[in-house]
């Protein structure tokens, strides 16, 4: 009875001493893991100053609207606006990626953009895309890396004075409708950046005349690619421009609120799938 007290006591011994080691590790797993989304959050607040204040768009183009819904945290797909002189530009982003590493994209063709248009003062579709994808593998050392990140973009230029809208994409469309009827403008079937033989890229530009009241949308894939429904299946780009059309006479917000809602009714219970960015905007001359 002794020897068997003896081994039992030490078992028990041994067993608390490992739950006490147990305990040490996950207050240690616990303390990186906290700081980890300390940082994280930080980087958030970065990535969400270094985009336009929605007050600020909303001058230049009153009906306009931006649903904008990160997969985690930080963002791999982002928006950029800015005017020089009497033209407005309105462009949506997907970087390669979410999370963290999408968003330290984000950073890089934010600042691009910045000095592509507002320092270089190249102000046409086509050539701010040709310029990015250049300074995209330039600032990424493609050519040696053979590095394959980049970015799809949709980017408008809006001339009120001369009634006409510029666009140019890069694997990301351009929705518009007049008079209730939906166009599409596909774009080029090029990202940004990303090693490949074609070291000069050529985008085509695209001029919608406005002298009408148009709506038109710029989205990323995240919408049309999330799961759900009864069948599990993407939502679909059909579906999308299906829903552009039934609700684009509606005033902004509401437009907003339904593309909102229905996708949240659509994923029900389903993870989100990617980063989520819809962009409207109405123009009235």
């Amino acid at each position: 009875g002794l020897f068997f007290g003896s081994v039992s006591g030490f078992f028990r011994l041994k067993l608390k001493q490992k739950n006490i080691e147990l305990e040490k590790k996950k207050l240690i797993i616990e303390e990186k893991n906290r700081r980890f989304e300390d940082s994280i959050n930080y980087a958030k607040l970065i990535q969400h100053a270094a985009l336009e204040s929605e007050w600020v768009i909303k001058k230049s183009l009153p009906e306009s609207f931006i649903l904008y819904k990160p997969k985690d945290i930080v963002s791999g797909d982002f928006y950029w606006f800015t005017k020089v002189g009497d033209k407005t530009f309105v462009a949506a982003i997907d970087c390669t990626g979410h999370g963290v590493p999408g968003a330290l994209l984000t950073m890089i063709a934010n600042a691009h953009l910045v000095e592509i248009v507002k320092v270089l003062n190249i102000i046409e579709p086509n050539k701010i895309l040709n310029t990015l994808h250049a300074y995209i593998c330039k600032t990424l050392k493609q050519n040696e890396t053979k590095n394959m990140d980049g970015l799809d973009i949709a980017i408008c230029v809006i001339d009120k004075k001369n009634k006409t809208m510029e666009y140019s994409g890069a694997r990301i469309p351009l929705v518009y409708i007049q008079n209730n009827e939906l166009n599409v403008l596909r774009g080029d079937k090029l990202s940004i950046g990303g090693y490949s033989n074609r070291s000069n890229a050529t985008f085509t530009k695209h001029v919608i005349r406005i002298d009408q009241p148009t709506t038109f949308y710029l989205f990323s894939d995240g919408y049309q690619d999330q799961f759900g429904g009864t069948k599990m299946r993407k939502f679909s780009p059909v579906k999308l421009k299906q829903l552009f059309l039934g609700i684009n006479q509606l005033p902004m917000n509401e437009q907003q609120n339904i593309l909102e809602k229905t996708i949240e009714d659509w994923r029900q219970s389903e993870a989100q799938t990617d980063d989520i960015l819809v962009i409207g905007v109405k123009i009235k001359l």
